[in-house]
């Protein structure tokens, strides 16, 4: 209601302003003819004094006078094809201020739509072009940039796009800008120390290492901060120094984390330069974040040749692993479909129809996963489900 009553205000005022100079009274005359024509009324007038107080002879006068018509005559004349302009008439004022509103109004129900939710800048700059063209989006960003250079969204969209393209010393300007706005968490600021050490051509500088130390500082389980000191450490002589950053990085990354060949390269590096045998052990690392899934049929069949005691151990310590990441993290599906088929496998239909109602009740919501959940118990031959 409000966006009608604005738009209606508007018109108003726009319509208005075109309408009121054609229904005031005619403007003064300030044509160049106008002017002239003053200027040779005031020389007769001026002429008429002259001649009654003796400064000017009659004759003379006379002449005068019959020059100063002609040249008056001549500026009445210039300006006579430009008739005085008429107010509008009421009719057609009327008829002007309804159909300029109406003529908006259509146009705008037609063309717009006041019902559109709003875009903020983070997104239409984050928006892929129609024709998916990265280069033509980096421009458009960068063109925005040019004349908004205080719009961090801005450039926090383009540095990851400047850091995959190559193009380092532009990442680590963007990221810069946005640490220097303050609006930089701990992935953002580490991404700008990352940019730093590769527009340097891997050389970790002095203002890299600051970023590192200060990501390390607020929050100690960044392990590629922490890497990246133990580089600047190494740089500068300090091997042993780095081999402490090395260890920690490690002790505080989870088992399955996929930079733990990277580190643990950089350790044995670290164990040459320092003299110490290679088998030197590392700390303990995290347990893993995505620990090994329950048994699958492959499994079970796979473990035929072992003694029974062993077989059994090994599947019952698997199937315990699944039921506890499913505690943990009860909406998985298929984990929940594989570990009842577990318990039936192992023969503890008890554990199983726990399992069940542990899974519907993690799925209440969802009638398809019930469906498919209710499906397995019947094919399994669970009873009491």
């Amino acid at each position: 209601m409000l966006f009608w009553v604005m738009m209606a205000l508007l018109t108003v005022a726009a319509t208005l302003v075109v309408v009121r100079p054609l229904i005031g009274p005619a403007a003064a005359d300030l044509s160049r003819e106008g002017q002239d024509a003053a200027i040779y009324r005031d020389q007769l007038s001026e002429l008429d004094r002259d001649r009654q107080r003796g400064l000017i002879g009659a004759a003379e006068a006379g002449a005068a006078r019959t020059e100063i018509a002609r040249r008056l005559l001549a500026a009445h004349e210039r300006g006579a094809p430009s008739a005085s302009r008429r107010p509008i008439a009421g009719p057609t004022v009327v008829i002007v201020v309804a159909f300029i509103p109406a003529l908006v109004l259509t146009t705008y129900l037609f063309l717009g739509n006041p019902g559109l939710a709003d875009a903020p800048l983070a997104a239409r700059l984050t928006e892929a072009p129609a024709e998916t063209d990265v280069d033509a989006m980096v421009a458009r960003v960068e063109r925005h940039l040019e004349t908004h250079p205080e719009d961090v969204d801005g450039w926090r969209v383009l540095a990851p796009i400047y850091m995959r393209s190559d193009r380092f010393e532009a990442a680590a300007d963007a990221y810069g800008r946005v640490v220097a706005a303050g609006a930089a968490d701990a992935d953002t600021q580490e991404a700008y120390g990352i940019a730093l050490v590769a527009a340097a051509g891997g050389v970790v500088s002095a203002k890299a290492q600051g970023v590192f130390a200060d990501v390390v500082k607020a929050a100690p389980d960044r392990p590629s901060a922490r890497f990246y000191l133990a580089e600047a450490l190494r740089q500068a002589g300090d091997a042993k120094a780095a081999l402490v950053e090395i260890d920690a990085a490690i002790a505080r990354s989870p088992a399955d984390a996929p930079w733990l060949e990277t580190v643990r390269g950089k350790r044995a590096e670290l164990l040459g330069q320092l003299k110490l045998p290679a088998d030197t052990p590392e700390p303990a690392t995290l347990p893993a974040v995505n620990p090994a899934p329950g048994p699958t049929a492959a499994d079970v069949q796979a473990a035929g040749g072992m003694s029974a005691g062993d077989r059994a151990t090994m599947i019952g310590g698997m199937v315990q692993q699944l039921a506890e990441r499913l505690a943990a993290s009860p909406h998985d599906k298929d984990g929940w479909l594989r570990l009842m088929r577990s318990y039936m496998v192992l023969g503890q239909p008890d554990k199983a129809s726990a399992a069940l109602g542990s899974a519907r009740q993690a799925f209440k919501d969802d009638a398809a996963a019930l469906a498919e959940f209710d499906a397995a118990a019947n094919q399994l031959g669970m009873s009491g489900k």
